[in-house]
């Protein structure tokens, strides 16, 4: 029962049962009018008949008394016309329909001018006819009487058709009124219950569609409109619910993706920091107060100590900046026998060990409010932190225990040279003093000229070697690397000479490590220096390339005299050096002279470059099965 009240509740209120209605209004009316006016037009089908007959009548009565003045013969054929004119269907249909009219109607004249001439003049005319007699003036009355009725008839059913026809006038102008009234009223309805409403919702549609998504629409009612912008309420309210939680989740997400490319920065600042700072000391207190920003903890503190040390060579506090180094003992807190425990939670103070390799170089210690933990991503920072300076601290390490082991390879090699080349100099020095004593005393001043001479020469040579190994001390290889340095040294050459010197560098895309670059640059600088003081020549070619099977090559060439028979004799080390640095590379060494066809002199060295052999040797070793081992 409740179902079907619904149902018809919904049925009268819907805009479909008013658009019914009222396209059913106006068709009705619509049909109801020109039914009407098909009736109305079918009662007046026959008036011009009849007002037609009517006036026939009248001339036919007019034709009787003529007639009967001049040809009595033809009266009665004029007057059987003239019956059967009366007798008409028309005019019977007529007498049937206007009986029961009241007197002084259509009825009444009919009815009046009928009996006249059927009951008075008729007869008369009938009888005359029989006597062939004239007629007299009575009956020539008696037909003016009969023109008079005839007429009156006539004029009735004029004035009865244009009764009728000022009727359908009338219905057809109330017809019209009614349409216009309800058409008015169709159209109100339909544009307040319709129009109005669709333009609302067109109007909400195009603000959602332009991004405002909060929308109301006020339809009164409880037809379908009314149901669709309630619904359309209820979606905009989601719709905007639902937007307000996406901004909500984005900016969210946008605080997270902040902080996330903050730490990210943080991050690669300290990585960045760790590795162009290797030849300097870390701003560590620049590092923990970066720290403390991101992890957004004002208490952060950093010690670094070393393995035996009791207490701290570096303490920082970024909340307490101030206070005083660890007292003694108190390292033994941060300290542990690995593995070290990461986390130290008691009492919301958290513990990060700067550890690497198992060697522990100081703790990061961060502490909290009371009651109030690190977040894991706080924590993974921490120890992301913690590992960068524990990997910075090992670098340093590192490259500090890199530059002892080159400065005593360095050194070793000084001391050779110095061996090879000075010390020699000076034993021979020694040995020609020795003689020039000996001749002193046995009174042989002849052979003392020759011996000073040698002398002179010797000390000449010696200091000259010495300056120049002076030189090679002071060489250093800056940022500009092997290239800068060769061209440095080079443009001292220059200045030294008139010979033309051509260097041509193509290791660009070759990495080469430190030791590698200073044999080749030493060698370089002692080969060029012995063919600027002895070879004589006019052009001298330095040349660096690749192989095609990955080798470094090194020519030197002049276009001098070239090198003696024995180019190792007194006073002239540079080829010993050459050769040991060249065995330091691990390299094969060609010298050739004009005993070869060459002219001048030729030193090629070609060696396999350290970053070859690495991978080989990790892949030999990766290679080898657990019995090989």
């Amino acid at each position: 029962m409740i179902l079907k009240s619904t149902q018809k509740q919904q049925l009268f209120y819907s805009v479909m049962s008013y658009i019914n209605v009222s396209l059913f209004v106006i068709i009705g009316i619509t049909l109801l009018s020109i039914f009407f006016s098909f009736w109305m037009t079918e009662q007046a089908d026959s008036d011009a008949h009849a007002i037609n007959l009517s006036g026939s009548m009248r001339m036919q009565t007019f034709h009787i008394g003529l007639a009967a003045t001049h040809s009595p013969q033809e009266v009665r054929t004029l007057i059987e016309k003239l019956d059967r004119t009366w007798k008409n269907p028309l005019f019977v249909q007529t007498e049937e329909e206007i009986l029961d009219h009241d007197p002084g109607s259509l009825g009444a004249t009919f009815q009046a001018a009928y009996q006249h001439w059927f009951n008075v003049v008729r007869p008369i005319l009938l009888e005359q006819t029989r006597q062939q007699g004239l007629p007299d003036a009575a009956l020539f009355d008696l037909l003016r009487r009969q023109v008079d009725l005839t007429d009156s008839l006539v004029n009735r059913f004029q004035l009865e058709a244009e009764s009728k026809i000022r009727r359908l006038r009338a219905f057809q102008l109330i017809a019209m009124l009614v349409t216009t009234l309800v058409g008015s009223l169709i159209f109100y309805l339909l544009k307040n219950r319709v129009e109005v409403p669709l333009n609302r919702l067109t109007e909400a549609a195009r603000g959602i569609r332009d991004g405002y998504v909060q929308q109301h629409i006020n339809v009164p009612g409880k037809d379908e409109l009314a149901l669709l912008a309630e619904a359309f309420n209820q979606m905009s309210q989601s719709i905007a619910e639902t937007y307000y939680q996406l901004e909500s989740r984005v900016e969210q997400r946008t605080k997270e993706l902040q902080q996330s490319n903050t730490i990210l920065e943080y991050s690669f600042n300290v990585a960045r920091k760790v590795l162009e700072e290797q030849d300097r000391d870390l701003n560590y207190n620049e590092i923990i107060q970066d720290l403390s920003k991101v992890l957004m903890i004002n208490d952060v503190e950093l010690c670094l100590f070393t393995d035996q040390g009791e207490r701290p060579y570096i303490h920082l506090d970024v909340f307490n900046p101030t206070k005083p180094v660890c007292d003694k003992g108190q390292c033994d807190n941060c300290k542990g026998d690995g593995p070290y425990n990461a986390i130290d939670s008691l009492a919301f103070v958290y513990k990060y060990p700067v550890t690497h390799l198992n060697k522990q170089y100081g703790v990061i210690t961060a502490r909290q409010a009371q009651g109030k933990a690190l977040l894991m991503w706080q924590q993974k920072l921490a120890q992301s932190s913690a590992d960068q300076l524990a990997i910075a601290l090992y670098l340093q390490e590192s490259k500090e225990q890199e530059r002892r082991l080159a400065m005593l390879s360095e050194r070793t090699v000084m001391a050779r040279e110095l061996h090879d080349s000075l010390a020699q100099s000076l034993s021979y020095l020694k040995i020609q003093v020795t003689r020039l004593q000996k001749s002193h005393d046995l009174k042989k001043y002849e052979m003392q000229q020759p011996i000073i001479d040698e002398l002179s020469e010797g000390l000449s040579s010696a200091y000259r070697h010495l300056r120049e190994l002076l030189t090679t001390f002071r060489l250093q290889i800056d940022a500009s690397g092997l290239e800068g340095a060769a061209e440095q040294s080079i443009k001292l050459l220059r200045a030294r000479t008139e010979m033309e010197i051509d260097f041509r560098y193509q290791l660009h895309s070759v990495p080469l490590n430190p030791t590698e670059e200073i044999h080749l640059l030493q060698i370089m600088r002692e080969a060029s220096q012995n063919a600027v003081n002895h070879s004589k020549g006019e052009r001298l070619l330095i040349c660096l390339s690749e192989l095609p099977d990955k080798r470094i090559e090194l020519v030197i060439q002049d276009d001098g005299v070239g090198l003696s028979s024995h180019p190792e004799k007194l006073n002239h080390y540079g080829l010993a050096i050459i050769q040991e640095r060249s065995r330091h590379l691990h390299g094969e060494l060609i010298v050739k002279s004009t005993q070869e066809g060459v002219k001048g002199t030729r030193i090629e060295l070609r060696f396999e470059p350290k970053y070859l052999k690495e991978p080989k040797q990790s892949l030999d070793s990766s290679s080898l099965s657990p019995t090989d081992s």
